[in-house]
């Protein structure tokens, strides 16, 4: 039997006056602030919440809750849902107002700071309950009691935890035995006046007037850890324990939103040898960070004498207990049996885990427990991601022996390239279908000399000599070399003929002078040598025939005998196949050699670009400040817990 219990039934054995009024409970129409609450709203804008958001790609929402106002009206819940902007814009000047304790303010600020450096390494939601009860001189401890896979019998337990055995049965039992927390929105149980079950949109919440709750500061976080709310396989976060989520409906779309209610301690309630199981598989797969000995499980099992309590783990039977209870109730004559059937049920045993503990400084024991482990989090996090860095940074920096071996790269691609330039145009001028474009060809021909010449550019003009450059490009960008230079040259610029059509666009990944200078000359040449060619055919033909014409107006019209007629026809025939066959025979000399020349001086300027990014090129920076400074305000805020604990 509890101490205080038994002094109180030594003193009086005669039957309980004003049962009523609650012996032993002082009320005072008083209900406590809770500054520990808060939860996490979709809808913040903040860099922090975005980090965080990150990491949960569901999102959650925030809400800031107050303990005082069970029910969230609509003007209330669009302050919370579309002025969430001007809020966060104006919390920096809400932090300085609030009345923190003066020990816990260098600590307070410290973890302010974190939130900003190792937001994407810690649980926000459980930072943001120490922050809350840092603010207050007496916060307030959440406990969660999570069902594992029996919620009637977890609400039979919170009843039997809350229940004052000197008061008859109060109404508020029946409602916790008969309010379904499974599917449901849970059930938050805090000190105060008696009331009815509040079903407000965030939580249902329910007001009792428990010594437990009263002298331990205490509220009860009723839920179930079903499905869903612990991974597969793999280790288990804090997370899964010390931020429970329930689920609510939104107003605004219909959905179903999910709200994070962090808490202090936990405890898993299982029933059976399958409760047993199930809480021992979440022990073993559950990645501590000091945060163990905030969490306790209960299991509902006949075990009795020393083995009922063994370290984390309490063993109860809720029917003993609930009987010592209604027999006690019934009449102080059953106070022995009262006291054998509530130890024996070990109920009290979890009653006494849950009160808190508090040093010399103020500051609760599961406070510092919670600090410890954001802390330890947030310097592995920072830990992890300063290694992860350093691996990218060995893989990306540039040495001199790496330089050096992509300037041989780049001396055997030029190598190649020129050879590939000379055998290719070698090959694709001395095709046939090259020299089907001879000039006494041309006549019907004609058309075929643009089709002819953009093939020889796209298929001869260094195709492999391109896709070669594209990947040591690749390897040059590789290694960090075309980030952060300020000389970098031009990759898209051009040969020394410019194309003035070319739009203007941000720098390409790889040079483009070859596929420049072929855009150039399709565009250019070819349109010239087709107009050319089709010149010289209706010349020859203009002129060829003029000259048979005049040769037959002589013969008829004169005296002029055949053989003199005949020879002025031969003279204008002779004559502009002889100029057909110069001018085109030199057109197309002229356009082999330019491109040739396009191709050699595409590929010196290419060559060019690449050892300049290679020889100019600069190393990727090693900014060490974000890592160094988290590092810094994780070694103040553990001297900060230091200081405040040694006062």
């Amino acid at each position: 039997m509890p101490t205080k219990l038994r002094t109180a039934v030594r003193r009086s054995l005669s039957p309980l006056a004003g049962k009523n009024t609650g012996v032993g409970i002082t009320t005072e129409g008083k209900v406590f602030y809770c500054p520990s609450c808060s939860t996490w709203r979709r809808r913040t804008v903040s860099t922090v919440t975005n980090s965080y958001r990150a990491r949960n790609p569901a999102g959650f929402r925030h809400v800031f809750h107050d303990n005082n106002t069970p029910k969230i009206n609509a003007a209330t819940r669009r302050y919370l849902t579309v002025s969430a902007p001007t809020r966060l814009n104006s919390s920096a000047s809400l932090v300085v107002d609030k009345s923190v304790p003066a020990r816990f303010r260098e600590l307070y600020a410290a973890l302010k700071e974190l939130e900003d450096v190792a937001a994407d390494h810690i649980s926000l939601s459980r930072l943001q309950l120490v922050q809350r009860g840092l603010e207050s001189e007496e916060p307030v401890v959440r406990v969660a009691v999570l069902g594992v896979n029996n919620a009637r019998t977890t609400r039979r337990l919170v009843r039997l935890l809350l229940a004052d055995p000197l008061t008859e049965r109060q109404s508020w039992e029946d409602l916790i035995d008969s309010y379904g927390i499974e599917g449901s929105n849970g059930l938050l149980i805090r000190y105060g006046e008696e009331s009815g079950i509040v079903e407000n949109n965030l939580c249902p919440t329910i007001s009792i007037n428990s010594p437990l709750l009263k002298q331990g500061r205490i509220e009860l976080f009723v839920s179930t850890l079903g499905p869903g709310q612990e991974p597969d396989t793999g280790p288990i976060t804090d997370e899964v324990f010390f931020v429970p989520t329930i689920t609510v409906q939104s107003m605004e779309s219909g959905g179903h939103e999910l709200i994070r209610y962090p808490v202090h301690k936990t405890i898993i309630f299982g029933t059976g040898t399958e409760g047993l199981l199930a809480y021992s598989g979440l022990l073993g797969r559950a990645a501590w960070k000091s945060s163990e000995k905030l969490v306790h499980g209960v299991i509902e099992l006949g075990v009795e004498g020393d083995r009922q309590k063994d370290g984390a783990v309490t063993f109860v039977n809720t029917e003993v207990a609930e009987t010592a209870l209604d027999k006690f109730r019934e009449s102080v004559r059953f106070a022995s049996e009262y006291e054998r059937g509530w130890t024996a049920g070990g109920v009290q045993s979890v009653a006494d885990w849950l009160p808190t503990a508090f040093t010399k400084s103020g500051l609760s024991s599961e406070l510092q427990t919670i600090i410890e482990s954001l802390l330890d989090a947030a310097e592995e996090g920072v830990t992890v991601e300063e290694v992860r860095r350093g691996k990218e940074l060995a893989l990306t920096d540039t040495s001199a022996e790496t330089r050096r071996s992509l300037d041989q790269s780049v001396s055997i691609w030029a190598e190649r390239a020129h050879t590939e330039l000379r055998n290719a145009l070698d090959e694709g001028f001395a095709s046939q279908r090259w020299n089907g474009l001879s000039w006494w060809k041309l006549f019907w021909r004609v058309d075929d000399v643009g089709s002819v010449t953009s093939e020889i550019l796209q298929t001869r003009y260094l195709p492999r000599s391109e896709k070669e450059m594209i990947w040591t490009a690749g390897r040059v960008e590789q290694t960090g070399l075309l980030d952060g230079a300020s000389d970098t040259p031009n990759l898209a610029e051009p040969s020394p003929v410019k194309d003035t059509e070319q739009p203007e666009s941000d720098t390409p990944p790889w040079p483009l002078q070859i596929a420049t200078s072929r855009l150039h000359m399709l565009k250019t040449t070819v349109p010239s040598l087709q107009a050319l060619s089709q010149g010289l055919v209706l010349f020859s033909a203009s002129t060829a025939g003029l000259t048979s014409a005049l040769s037959a107006l002589l013969y008829t019209s004169a005296s002029t005998g055949l053989y003199e007629a005949c020879t002025i026809a031969a003279v204008g025939l002779m004559y502009s196949l002889r100029r057909q066959q110069v001018k085109w025979e030199n057109a197309r000399a002229v356009w082999q050699a330019e491109v040739r020349e396009q191709g050699r001086t595409a590929l010196i300027e290419t060559e060019q670009v690449l050892r300049r990014l290679i020889r100019d090129g600069p190393s990727l920076p090693r900014d060490e400040s974000a890592e160094r400074r988290a590092k810094m305000v994780i070694a103040r805020a553990r001297k900060a817990l230091e200081d405040v604990r040694e006062k």
